[in-house]
């Protein structure tokens, strides 16, 4: 009988499931030899072992002189536009402060494992999009708690799961459901030997104030990047573009306009009464310019018929557990909309764009400046003056002490933009892109995955985001009729004026 070594093996056996069906685009990397699948694909790096979905693709890094020097598991376009296709050659010194440079300029959602010169180290995405836990005493790392631990989940003391899963809290600050098991940070690589984060990126001379005087260039440069990265992403891998009447997908629109014709599909979810509003919008857009848009739609009679109750209640445990106790599909007409994706390789999300709205930021904030203790708020989706009264005392203390920890290994030059690295570095490798693992059905990925995208946006001074100045610039570099078109509020506005 087969060695088990991770609890998802066990919840497998016990449920019944395939693995290779119930944990999706995920990995696992130790000393063990061991597959927790023997459909995973596999690879060794000095005496570590990565066992990943073959789903996830593989590229080998590779030195001048031929030596493989890591790998980079995942989906990833480089610094000149070019989509990693299984093997990198790398030019230049085989040094790890090479390596790392190499790295920083990735966009995508992958992991990097490497080993150079001694230095044994996992780095992550912008924003650890392909996100990750990993244990110092299992020495192991992994997508999931599931696929990290080999016994029964020790519960996280600050916030228990089932409050996560109700959607009434949230680990933050390197908390999952296994108080052993710690999430990652973004722009901090794993020490594989001490099994410690360290920040690799920012640095003293990321000054975001020098950056982002000139607004228009700052503008005309995120448009460019961001229309490159969506080029490299359609044209290796089929991809679908959701739309809706916001914000992030219309500058994913705008920047894809060069490319239009790679992307296979466009769809919109309409499943709720507020969602004929982001229908109304995206058709206005599909129109526009000139794209067959498909309507996920929560009234067609195959909407409630195509997934039975028993089904759908056990894809709901699957996404539970794919995403260690953190999501679990919300409601049933979401888990159905999205169990009714379009079937591509990729869904190209907005997340990370929201940033240009300078969505942690209050325009009190903007205009006055932030402490830490208004940037831990901002981090919890509250005001500073509520902490006290909607965080236990105990976790409180706690949180407050490892954001004030994190804080600290910001530069100076950074802290004036404190919320939105928190936002990149803590909330979303821990809140939407942990849920990404929910979804079997495609990979999704934020083509604004990118470090040069998230500092040029968090250069662009956050009252002026706040005000859509960011968005606006953005779009008229693309395509300056989407400007015109009405967003989700006016949309709104518009039905109630007419009623």
């Amino acid at each position: 009988m087969k060695r088990k070594v991770c609890l998802a093996e066990t919840l497998c056996e016990t449920h019944g499931w395939d693995f290779s069906e119930a944990f999706p685009f995920q990995f696992r990397l130790s000393r063990s030899r061991t597959s927790p699948s023997d459909g995973w694909a596999e690879a060794r790096l000095g005496n570590w072992h990565l066992k990943h979905c073959p789903r996830l693709p593989r590229h080998e890094l590779l030195s001048a002189k031929g030596r493989v020097l890591g790998f980079v598991l995942g989906v990833a376009v480089d610094a000149a536009g070019h989509s990693l296709d299984g093997r990198v050659d790398l030019e230049g010194p085989e040094t790890i402060e090479a390596l790392e440079a190499y790295l920083e300029g990735l966009a995508g959602r992958f992991i990097a494992v490497v080993s150079v010169g001694g230095a044994q180290r996992v780095y992550f995405d912008a924003t650890a999009g392909l996100s990750a836990v990993y244990s110092k005493a299992d020495r192991v790392v992994a997508s999931s708690v599931p696929l990290a631990i080999n016994r029964e989940i020790d519960p996280e003391p600050g916030i228990p799961a089932d409050r996560v899963l109700a959607r009434e809290g949230q680990f933050l600050l390197g908390e999952t459901c296994d108080r052993q098991c710690r999430r990652v940070y973004a722009n901090h690589y794993l020490d594989l030997t001490s099994f410690e984060l360290c920040r690799h990126w920012l640095g003293p001379e990321d000054d975001f104030e020098a950056a982002g005087t000139d607004r228009n260039a700052v503008a005309a440069e995120i448009a460019a990047r961001l229309s490159q990265v969506i080029a490299a992403l359609a044209g290796a891998y089929g991809s679908a573009l959701p739309l809706s009447a916001g914000t992030d997908s219309r500058l994913l629109l705008a920047a894809a306009m060069p490319v239009l014709d790679r992307i296979e599909r466009f769809y919109v979810h309409d499943i709720y009464k507020v969602t004929r509003f982001d229908r109304e919008g995206a058709e206005m857009l599909a129109r526009e310019v000139g794209v067959t848009l498909e309507v996920i739609d929560g009234k067609a009679p195959e909407f409630e018929t195509f997934m039975s109750e028993e089904d759908l209640a056990e894809l709901r445990r699957k996404m539970a557990f794919r995403t260690g106790l953190s999501f679990d599909g919300i409601d049933a007409p979401t888990v159905r909309a999205v169990s009714r994706t379009p079937e591509t390789r990729l869904v190209l999300r907005g997340n990370g764009a929201e940033m240009t709205r300078a969505n942690k930021w209050t325009r009190a904030m903007a205009a006055q400046g932030c402490s830490v203790e208004d940037g831990l708020a901002a981090l919890l989706n509250m005001r500073a003056e509520h902490l006290e009264e909607r965080v236990a005392p105990d976790r409180l203390e706690s949180l407050r002490a490892r954001y004030a920890d994190w804080h600290g290994t910001l530069p100076p030059s950074a802290r004036t933009r404190m919320p939105d690295m928190a936002h990149a570095e803590l909330f979303m490798p821990a809140a939407p892109n942990n849920v990404y693992y929910a979804f079997g059905r495609n990979f999704y990925i934020n083509p604004f995955n990118d470090r040069r995208l998230l500092f040029l946006t968090a250069a662009f001074h956050p009252l002026a985001r706040k005000r859509h100045k960011l968005v606006g610039k953005v779009i008229q570099c693309c395509n300056p009729r989407l400007n015109e078109l009405p967003y989700l509020a006016e949309i709104k506005s518009r039905h109630r004026r007419a009623s």
